[in-house]
């Protein structure tokens, strides 16, 4: 290592000084970032990209290269190669004399350099709109990482950053790339496909609200949601609304005027939550999602603690979680505590499902509180047209890749007379199938499956 070292105070991804010393190995000491779960070399040396023979398999990084392109037609792509040069294909013109680049391939460069957030935005500067970014990147949740942990030969090498594919995920995003894609190479990494998106100074986070026959709450909850203010965000409101049978859609059509940035989607008859938030996934925008229900069982102060690990790019899937240390979290009053039993023994055994066909230790899948990257829809389609989109939304994202953070709430729960819609019979049969519908039926493409690091 060269001598011109530089002890870092904050992790590289995050910008986090929550981190801990874990291990050393030949004299290099790797940290652990707790808050996004990166793993780094302090102190890190200048940038000096590998000069090793490639740590992977060339002929197959090509293929893998020419698969990407394909939907860009015929046309010579104008590409620029950082770590050195792999392209001998008629499809190229490798050129560094250019401002904008139709594709960039990184060859041993990302995980050598000292600051990647920075390299990572410069790349994306000299990429065209919707340019690709391509590369290979051993990861610490690879068949060899996971097996070998400490003892994984990657940690004896030069490399300074040990990215997994969360944590690649994460700074992509942060730096402004978009429809990612991460396949299985070999034994040590995957193969790494994205496209150069919009990279907004405000970033944006849009609040889906579904709303059917809530009267007596959604006018309150729409003014609470629009006077919240999120610092660094900048709030997109989506409402949909299933033709109520009370005076709902006089409430919030009346809201939308008196605020035109509000979008209103009207539906022409009620189809179920679950449609209901898929429109709203149609219609968002932003680089992040929310879904907010139209009654008041959730307090709208907490949003400030869910947004934070998505605006600091430290975990792209949050879960406001009902537990807070008693597992009765629905209470009907002192006449309904038998039915109350039953949802809440009904919530364990049902999350105990979750957990043990998705390999999660979650507490509360269920909650109306869902955030996320609107990064991790992409590949994925939804179907789920009533409450089941909960189990969707959890089980499709996980699936992917995305192990939620569960953030402690506040909850007051309704009872079934004062709107809850839920059919106690009905519903769980509906929940029990799409578990197995979508945990084991549902193909994945374009997605590797990754399983949590403990």
């Amino acid at each position: 290592m060269s001598e011109n070292v530089e002890l870092l105070k904050f992790c590289p991804l995050c910008k986090s000084n929550g981190f801990v010393y874990k291990f050393v190995v030949d004299g290099r000491v790797v940290c652990n970032c707790s808050d996004c779960s990166h793993l780094f070399i302090n102190p890190q040396p200048a940038n000096q990209f590998s000069q090793d023979e490639y740590s992977f398999d060339v002929n197959d990084f090509k293929s893998f290269v020419n698969l990407e392109i394909n939907a860009d037609g015929e046309r010579k792509l104008k590409a620029l190669e950082i770590g050195g040069s792999l392209l001998d294909n008629d499809c190229f013109e490798a050129t560094n004399g250019e401002k904008e680049y139709d594709l960039c391939i990184l060859n041993n460069a990302l995980e050598y350099s000292n600051d990647p957030d920075k390299f990572l935005k410069n790349v994306h500067e000299r990429l065209k709109k919707n340019g690709l970014l391509l590369f290979y990147l051993p990861t610490l949740d690879s068949r060899a990482g996971k097996r070998l942990r400490q003892k994984w030969t990657l940690f004896s090498g030069n490399m300074l950053h040990f990215f997994s594919t969360e944590t690649i995920q994460n700074i992509l995003c942060k730096c402004g790339y978009e429809r990612i894609k991460i396949k299985p190479a070999d034994d040590n990494g995957f193969f790494v496909s994205c496209r150069a998106g919009t990279l907004r100074d405000e970033r944006i986070i849009s609040i889906i609200i579904p709303v059917y026959n809530e009267e007596k709450t959604v006018g309150a909850l729409l003014d609470s949601v629009m006077n919240k203010r999120l610092e660094g965000l900048k709030k997109e409101i989506i409402i949909v609304e299933s033709n109520s049978r009370d005076s709902t859609r006089k409430i919030v059509e009346k809201f939308a005027r008196k605020h035109p940035d509000v979008k209103l989607i009207l539906e022409e008859k009620p189809r179920g939550k679950g449609h209901a938030v898929r429109k709203g996934f149609e219609e968002a925008t932003g680089d992040f999602i929310a879904i907010q229900d139209g009654d008041l069982e959730y307090d709208i102060n907490d949003y400030d603690q869910l947004v934070s690990p998505l605006v600091y790019y430290r975990k792209a899937f949050v879960l406001g979680s009902r537990h807070t240390g008693d597992w009765k979290i629905r209470d009907f009053g002192k006449d309904k505590k038998i039915r109350a039993a039953y949802v809440n023994f009904g919530h364990i055994l049902l999350t105990s499902l979750i957990n043990f066909g998705c390999g999660v230790r979650l507490k509360d899948p269920f909650t109306m509180y869902k955030l996320f990257r609107r990064e991790c829809l992409y590949g994925l389609e939804f179907d789920g047209n009533r409450f089941e989109i909960d189990w969707e939304i959890v089980i499709k994202l996980v699936r992917k890749g995305y192990i939620p953070v569960e953030i402690p709430i506040n909850y007051r729960s309704r009872g079934f007379e004062e709107g809850k819609k839920v059919l106690m019979i009905l519903d769980p049969f509906i929940w029990l199938k799409s578990f197995i519908k979508y945990r084991y039926f549902y193909k994945m493409e374009n997605n590797t499956k990754i399983r949590n690091r403990k």
